[in-house]
């Protein structure tokens, strides 16, 4: 059922849009969505759909705290992108002239970030498996890495893309190792801080670390027809690839100067948003994506999706958070854009 309206939302983006965005939440089996749709010419509207927990029935609020996954990888890209404009990281660096990593040469910080890399990923269809059935794992970036590193290299850097995880953990050390700092105190000082995002945190990888700031919300993975509740996972396995937990409010204002470049020098912004075709409608910079126009990037958890975007055309930003994992949010974001007649991502 819906949830409150945030105040200010306009009349343009009433009632009647929400209504349908709702009803196609509901056609998706989705549990609980938080929708934030704003444009120039429509106005804004920020909504909580459907449920915190199928158990108790409770109304999901709009202003929830929710996993973000690989949206994460933005904002550790944008870090590192600063630490380039200080003079503290190269580009076009060897990873191994910052970190001891047992990868071939040229595997450089831009092949990390826009994931020519070539590594091999650690998160194999078992390992996502083997988070479920030990969900209080508690993982370390060296581990995560051991699991990385024990397969084949895919390609030759720099000759071919590959979505791959193992590169940002790789990044969030090289943060920490030319930062001086965690890479949690790191975002918040070069990130969250400067662009007042109270309520995003990138977590340290701890034990304990299952609870959400709003520890009622659930998140749950569809496993064949049966949504298994994920929410007990131990997010140390994802940290610097896709740990972060924000809110539509702070994602809504992140993604619109991710893509306008705030936070960076504009050379080092062009660089990031030369992209390249990576999939049907999809193109991919430094930690950036492109969907059909929209800038920013999707992210997925067990248990969590999230898709947060921005197209400097029109000026429309939309932000979609789920409860549950399998393309939902990317789904329903796909549905929003056809109600706000801009091209489907």
């Amino acid at each position: 059922m819906p949830g409150p309206l945030i105040p200010d939302t306009t009349r343009i983006l009433g009632e009647e849009f929400v209504a349908s965005v709702d009803a196609e939440r509901r056609r998706l089996l989705i549990p609980g969505a938080i929708v934030h749709a704003r444009t120039p010419l429509l106005g804004s509207v920020t909504r909580g759909l459907g449920v915190e927990d199928v158990h108790t029935g409770v109304p999901l609020a709009a202003d929830s705290p929710m996993r973000i996954g690989s949206i994460t990888k933005t904002m550790v890209g944008t870090v590192v992108l600063r630490l380039v404009d200080e003079g503290r990281v190269q580009l076009d660096a060897d990873i191994r002239d910052y970190l001891p990593a047992p990868v071939p040469p040229g595997v450089t910080v831009r092949r990390l970030l826009n994931m020519t890399s070539g590594l091999s990923d650690y998160t194999s269809e078992d390992f996502v498996a083997a988070l479920l059935d030990h969900p209080e794992r508690q993982w370390t970036p060296g581990e995560l890495l051991e699991v990385a590193f024990g397969g084949e290299q895919r390609f030759e850097p720099g000759t071919s893309w590959e979505y791959c995880n193992s590169g940002y953990i790789l990044l969030g050390l090289l943060i920490e190792a030319a930062a001086g700092d965690s890479l949690e105190l790191v975002a918040r000082r070069m990130v969250f801080d400067p662009l007042g995002l109270e309520n995003t945190e990138l977590p340290p990888p701890a034990s304990g670390l299952s609870a959400l700031p709003r520890p009622s919300v659930r998140g749950y993975h569809r496993r064949r027809e049966d949504l298994v509740d994920a929410t007990a996972i131990n997010p140390s396995w994802a940290w610097a690839a896709g740990g972060a937990v924000s809110t539509a409010g702070d994602l809504a204002v992140y993604v619109e100067a991710l893509a306008r470049g705030v936070l960076l020098e504009t050379r080092t912004q062009q660089q990031r948003t030369d992209m390249e075709p990576v999939a049907d409608g999809i193109r991919y910079g430094l930690g950036i994506a492109a969907f059909s126009g929209m800038w920013g990037h999707n992210g997925e958890l067990p248990g969590f999706q999230s898709f947060a975007a921005y197209d400097p055309v029109t000026a429309t930003t939309l932000v979609v958070l789920t409860n549950v994992d399998d393309g939902a949010a990317d789904s329903l974001a796909a549905f929003v854009r056809t109600q706000l007649h801009t091209p489907s991502a």
